[in-house]
């Protein structure tokens, strides 16, 4: 019999459980700049989870995959980039998630800018190109607006 996917990363788990309807987590590849010297720094208020091991470890599919098992997941938002140059990883989320539920935004600055509206990027080992998305989550309800996603509520 084969082990039910859990996530063993104590502070990723904690972190996945605390995500309420709407929140979103950013999965970074290991190029995603996070350091305070980086072309688009890291916001302060973001938490920053490092599970690479190793190059290529984990893979991009490797914590998607988990998270999306074990958590609550309803869409994310990649890049038009990736849809161009990481099919792999595009098609992985289409098949996860539905292609209805996969929405995709210019790269820089307004990626970054959304980045940094996550509760936490989690930082993978994988050096594909593009090999990032910000996962959404959620329950199954109504559809959460990408108007919404992007502009946040005003007077906040």
């Amino acid at each position: 019999m084969k082990p039910k996917k859990r996530i063993l990363h104590e502070r990723l788990a904690a972190v996945v459980a605390s995500l309420r309807h709407g929140e979103m987590l950013f999965i970074a590849d290991a190029g995603s700049g996070t350091s305070s010297k980086a072309l688009y720094p890291l916001d302060s208020s973001v938490e920053y989870i490092d599970v690479e091991v190793v190059t290529g470890s984990p893979s991009f599919e490797d914590i998607v995959t988990t998270l999306v098992a074990c958590g609550d997941f309803e869409g994310a938002i990649v890049t038009e980039d990736m849809i161009e140059v990481n099919q792999k990883d595009y098609q992985l989320l289409v098949d996860l998630l539905g292609k209805k539920n996969i929405h995709s935004m210019h790269y820089i600055p307004e990626y970054y800018e959304m980045r940094d509206r996550c509760k936490a990027v989690v930082q993978t080992g994988d050096y594909g190109v593009h090999a990032q998305a910000i996962l959404i989550a959620g329950y199954p309800s109504a559809e959460i607006s990408m108007k919404w996603l992007k502009e946040g509520i005003k007077g906040k």
